[in-house]
C-alpha cells in the first residue's frame, strides 16, 4: 500500500472506467492545459467536456488508436523483456491532491511506472531523429511527469514502440519545476470545472457555441444581443439562400469546365493537323482566339525540405509571409429546441425568395448582406 497514492478498482477502457475519469484531472489532461504543441484540443474545450456541455470524442474509432490497442500486447512482451517483469496496467489517484488522476500501463519491481506510445509512422521517425527535441516527446513528457506526480514514482519508462521500426525508449526522472507547471495547471481547471466557470476563450482557436445557453453563461467576455432571435432568423434565411446559389454556380462551373475542356479538344485538334505533335505544346493565335500551352513547374515541397534537413520552421519567423483573415462558411442540418438561447420554429427559417418570384422581380432573387 502506498502513502502517496490509492489504487482504484476499475478496468481501462471499460464504461466504467471512463466514468470515473471525469472524478479527477488525468495525465493525458497535461500536456493540454500547458498548450504543449500537438495538442488536438484547447483546455477551454477540453472544460466543456469535462462540464458535460460537448461529447468528448470517440477514440476507439481512430485508426492509431485502435492499433495500439491490438499490439500493446506484443509493446508489453518487449518491455518485459528490455527493462524487467511489469505489473497489469491499474488507475491511482493521489492522495494529497485527490482531483491528481492517472491511467497506467504498468509498474516495474523498483516502483518505476511505464507508459507505452504507438504512433503514426511519420511521428515515430520523429522521435528517431530529433529524439528529445522532438515535439512528440515534448508533448508525452508533461503526460509522464504527471504520472510521475501522481504516484510518486522513482522514474518512468516512457517507450515509443512500434512494430515496423526501430524502438525507442526514454527514461523520465521527476522534476520538481514540472511538478510545480502539473500541480497548479490541473488545480486550476478543476476549480474551474467545480465552480461551472469555463477557462479562458482562447478567440484564434476556440469556437462559441452561441445557440447553448449552459456554455454562453460559464464562457466569460461574451453576452447575447437582446435582438438575437432577429439577427439569427435573418442570417439563416439568407443562408438558406446562399445555399441555393451555391448550388446553382456549382452546375455552372461543371458546365462550364465541360464545355472547356472541348472547346480544348478541338483547338488541339487544329494544332495537329497543322503540324503541332502529340507531345508538344499548341501555342497557337488568329481568327480570334488565342490558345497558349505551357509547362508549369514543379512545386517544392518546403514540408519535406524542412523535415529532411530537420529545420524547425517556427526558429525561423524572419521567413513567414504576412497573415491574413480568411472567412469560412459552412451550414448544417439544424434543428432548434426549447433548449437553445432562442428558439427558432423553422418555418421562420424559410428561403426570402418563393418559387416564381424571379419572375416578376430578378432583382430580388438574392438577398446581399
Amino acid at each position: 500500500m502506498s502513502d502517496i497514492y490509492e489504487v482504484v478498482d476499475v478496468v481501462q477502457g471499460s464504461k466504467e472506467w471512463l466514468e470515473w475519469r471525469k472524478t479527477g484531472v488525468t495525465a493525458t489532461c497535461s500536456p493540454i492545459l500547458l498548450e504543449e504543441a500537438g495538442a488536438t484540443k484547447t483546455p477551454y474545450e477540453l472544460y466543456l467536456q469535462y462540464a458535460g456541455l460537448i461529447k468528448a470524442e470517440d477514440l476507439s474509432v481512430i485508426k492509431q488508436v485502435d492499433a495500439g490497442k491490438k499490439l500493446e500486447a506484443l509493446a508489453r512482451s518487449y518491455c518485459e523483456k528490455e527493462i524487467g517483469q511489469i505489473a497489469l496496467p491499474f488507475c491511482v489517484r493521489n492522495k494529497k491532491y485527490p482531483y491528481m488522476i492517472a491511467s497506467l500501463d504498468g509498474q516495474f519491481d523498483d516502483g518505476s511506472i511505464l507508459e507505452i506510445k504507438n504512433l503514426c509512422e511519420s511521428k515515430h521517425l520523429s522521435i528517431l531523429q530529433l529524439e528529445t527535441k522532438s515535439p512528440e516527446f515534448r508533448y508525452y513528457y508533461w503526460q509522464v511527469q504527471h504520472q510521475l506526480l501522481t504516484t510518486g514514482a522513482p522514474q518512468a519508462y516512457l517507450v515509443f514502440w512500434s512494430a515496423t521500426d526501430q524502438t525507442k525508449v526514454f527514461k523520465i526522472m521527476p522534476s520538481k519545476k514540472a511538478f510545480y507547471r502539473v500541480q497548479v495547471a490541473c488545480e486550476y481547471f478543476w476549480n474551474k470545472v467545480q465552480t461551472k466557470t469555463a477557462l479562458p476563450f482562447d478567440k484564434e482557436k476556440d469556437i462559441l457555441l452561441i445557440s447553448d445557453p449552459e456554455i454562453m453563461s460559464q464562457t466569460q467576455g461574451f453576452k447575447l444581443p437582446d435582438d438575437l432571435e432577429a439577427r439569427v432568423v435573418d442570417i439563416a434565411r439568407q443562408v438558406g439562400t446562399l445555399q441555393q446559389m451555391e448550388k446553382e454556380l456549382a452546375l455552372k462551373k461543371k458546365q462550364f469546365e465541360e464545355y472547356q475542356n472541348a472547346v480544348n479538344l478541338l483547338i488541339q485538334g487544329l494544332g495537329a493537323s497543322i503540324g503541332f505533335s502529340y507531345n508538344e505544346l499548341v501555342r497557337i493565335d488568329g481568327f480570334g482566339f488565342r490558345f497558349l500551352q505551357s509547362r508549369v513547374p514543379e512545386k517544392p515541397s518546403y514540408k519535406r525540405i524542412c523535415d529532411k534537413l530537420s529545420i524547425d520552421p517556427k526558429h525561423h519567423p524572419e521567413c513567414y509571409g504576412q497573415s491574413s483573415v480568411r472567412n469560412s462558411l459552412s451550414t448544417y442540418e439544424y434543428k432548434s429546441t426549447l433548449t437553445d438561447t432562442v428558439y427558432i420554429p423553422l418555418d421562420d427559417t424559410s428561403v426570402l425568395v418563393s418559387p416564381g418570384a424571379e419572375e416578376t422581380d430578378s432583382a430580388q432573387q438574392y438577398v446581399v448582406f
